[in-house]
């Protein structure tokens, strides 16, 4: 009971890492008090983080790619290079063709040339694979859709996202002594921020702890138009990441569920699809990086 309660919970938190207990509660039917404790036992675990995430293109980020890695023997060395990278927002061992997939956000199509580059020249690397994001149909990892354009944002807001970065919960009481402000006034800028779409404040399961919990990356070839895929997708629990992109692949996607059983009931659901032609998955065996934070460098007026 405690597991199902849990999945849903996080459900709730990838949609919005600030959510009240008193709404936990109402979106996932169970008491205030019972909510409460298990979103402070998963927290005090490890197992979930909340964090505030900004949007790529607030950071300067607007080339995003998924890699695929072939490496001959072990694979440790190749981890930490990837690891120790600012490009790199995930880095994980999968089963499959290739041994490491990983995620980077770089500020140029040329930076990431080079990135890969980098990844390339370690000794062990056998093959490197590499999917384009055109765009980010949804994602509990970011924010929706392109930053709009009127966006601005100023030391204060700087400090409030770098604040919840740390901390997606952190109370309006405790940001506001932080940054030398009302309660109020910093409610309304996070509301504003979090509406505008340059932040967004999710669960992020930490999966490198021994939670539990499985994951699976697929890819997907299509034939015809996406957009029933997409909505099918975008609707369907358990999708924590879709993104069209170029390559060997036309969609890429993170499924995420409390049990292998309800990972395959989502790919047969998806293979069912009339646009489905081909579907590759991986599962996702250890977490060594997953941190979709970074500095946001001030710029004078």
């Amino acid at each position: 009971m405690s597991e199902d309660l849990d999945a849903r919970l996080i459900a709730a938190l990838q949609q919005d890492g600030r959510a009240s207990y008193s709404e936990l509660a109402a979106r996932v039917g169970a008491p205030r008090t019972a909510v409460s404790a298990r979103v402070q036992a998963l927290l005090d675990s490890g197992a979930v983080g909340i964090a505030a995430v900004a949007h790529p293109q607030l950071l300067g980020l607007t080339s995003l790619a998924h890699v695929s890695v072939a490496v001959s023997g072990p694979a440790d060395d190749v981890v930490d290079a990837l690891c120790a990278t600012d490009a790199s927002v995930f880095v994980s061992a999968v089963s499959g063709a290739y041994d490491l997939v990983a995620e980077l956000r770089v500020a140029s199509d040329r930076e990431l040339y080079g990135a890969l580059a980098h990844l390339r020249a370690q000794p062990r690397v056998r093959a490197v694979n590499t999917l384009l994001y055109t765009d980010v149909v949804t994602s509990v990892f970011m924010p929706q859709g392109p930053l709009r354009s009127d966006v601005h944002v100023n030391d204060t807001d700087l400090r409030l996202i770098e604040l919840l970065e740390r901390d997606g919960r952190m109370s309006f009481v405790e940001l506001a002594r932080r940054v030398g402000m009302s309660p109020s006034a910093v409610r309304a800028r996070v509301s504003r921020l979090v509406g505008n779409r340059a932040l967004h404040v999710a669960a992020v399961v930490r999966r490198g702890t021994g939670s539990g919990r499985p994951a699976l990356g697929a890819g997907l070839n299509l034939g015809g138009d996406d957009e029933r895929v997409t909505a099918f997708l975008a609707a369907s629990p358990g999708v924590e990441f879709v993104a069209r992109t170029v390559g060997r692949f036309d969609l890429v996607l993170t499924l995420g569920s409390d049990s292998t059983t309800r990972l395959h009931h989502v790919t047969e659901q998806i293979k069912a699809l009339d646009e489905v032609r081909g579907l590759t998955t991986w599962a996702h065996l250890e977490v060594f990086k997953e941190h979709y934070s970074r500095g946001i460098a001030r710029t004078s007026a």
